[in-house]
């Protein structure tokens, strides 16, 4: 492989990295892929694209206030702690609202699960009629014996 070949594989690689979509359709110059990018497509080989990671702005100059301390870090103390705020209060609703939530649908929740386990089991005794193979039998059996363990245990 050639410089060029590398240097193509690197353009397009870089293409794919920062989001491109591959297209099916090749460049009628170079034979590339085609890729469809912020909306245009184009050839990552001819065109030059600017990888956009690269671009980040520098952040602001801080502004000394009168007191000596920076304004943006000011602002940035105040964001935190109004976010900080913010997220307890709406935690503490979430937990409330769960627990009388669950506490609600736990006693629908066991009924309910009890309800599918006797039907499991009703399904498995039907199989087992028909099974011919010892180990089989045993299996539904074992199977049959730990839902009715969880049932006793969901009653207590």
């Amino acid at each position: 492989m050639s410089n060029t070949d590398d240097e193509n594989i690197q353009k397009i690689s870089k293409m794919l990295e920062i989001g491109g979509t591959m297209l099916a359709q090749h460049c009628d110059s170079c034979g590339a892929p085609l890729f469809r990018y912020q909306g245009r497509v184009l050839c990552p080989v001819c065109e030059d694209i600017r990888d956009p990671r690269r671009a980040v702005s520098p952040a602001p100059a801080p502004v000394q206030s009168s007191s000596g301390k920076n304004e943006l870090s000011s602002m940035k103390e105040k964001e935190n702690s109004v976010a900080a705020s913010s997220e307890k209060s709406v935690s503490l609703e979430k937990t409330t609202v769960r627990s009388a939530v669950d506490s609600a649908s736990v006693s629908g929740s066991f009924s309910e699960l009890e309800s599918l386990l006797i039907s499991k089991m009703t399904s498995m005794a039907r199989e087992m009629q028909g099974e011919a193979d010892g180990r089989r039998i045993a299996e539904y059996l074992d199977l049959i014996d730990r839902c009715m363990d969880i049932a006793g245990k969901m009653r207590n």
